[in-house]
């Protein structure tokens, strides 16, 4: 039995305030529906932009092994979709600081990339000044 001005969600079972339904006769509370509004959107989205279905991104999702793609870091949030702008081909599943930071500051340029790694491999200044410290000193 719920108190009055109170309704009980049928998706969550929670009892809820009659604010949070639309209508008189609603009988989804708004949290469940936005959250199912938000499943829509990104369902549509992932369908619009890169043609592919919700099974697709979970088929690509976990052969990836539910981690980005070049770093190999869980994320609690959903692994953008990476795709080249030239060709349009979908490479695969990258968290947003791989894909924001990394592709795009390298332009998409794999000798950029290459080096890249080798910078961060050898360091340079070795070969100028020897091996140098902050003030801080090494950790």
């Amino acid at each position: 039995m719920t108190r009055k001005g109170y309704r009980q969600c049928s998706k969550c079972g929670r009892n809820r305030s009659e604010k949070f339904f639309q209508g008189e006769r609603g009988r989804i509370c708004a949290s469940c529906k936005r959250g199912k509004t938000r499943i829509y959107n990104r369902t549509s989205h992932l369908l619009e932009t890169y043609g592919l279905t919700d099974e697709d991104y979970q088929a690509l999702f976990t052969a990836q092994g539910g981690a980005c793609a070049i770093c190999k870091g869980r994320r609690t949030y959903n692994l953008q979709v990476d795709h080249c702008h030239k060709s349009e081909a979908i490479r695969g599943l990258l968290c947003k600081a791989c894909n924001k930071g990394i592709l795009r500051s390298a332009r998409d340029n794999p000798a950029t990339l290459r080096s890249a790694a080798s910078y961060l491999e050898t360091y340079p200044a070795d070969q100028v000044l020897g091996r140098r410290y902050t003030p801080n000193g090494p950790k």
